[in-house]
């Protein structure tokens, strides 16, 4: 698992307290001040533009790639 892939998994399972909490502290070590009060605002900032096309799908992708799961095995 990479790095990457093992901070959005810790990300997915911390509780709506634990995220704020988060946030916070983020803010305070980026500098960044806590204008945006949502994960989603604090995440849009490091968005990668270019990879945003490649979202449609993904998730049907890594399932299929994880699991060998495809339309016509359903």
């Amino acid at each position: 698992m990479s790095t990457r892939e093992l901070a959005y998994k810790m990300i997915d399972e911390l509780t709506d307290e634990e995220l704020n909490a988060f946030i916070t502290l983020f803010c305070k070590i980026t500098g960044k001040s806590e204008k945006k009060k949502s994960a989603r605002g604090i995440w849009h900032s490091a968005a990668n533009p270019d990879l945003i096309p490649l979202e449609e799908g993904a998730w049907e992708r890594a399932v299929a790639e994880r699991y060998g799961v495809t339309d016509e095995n359903t």
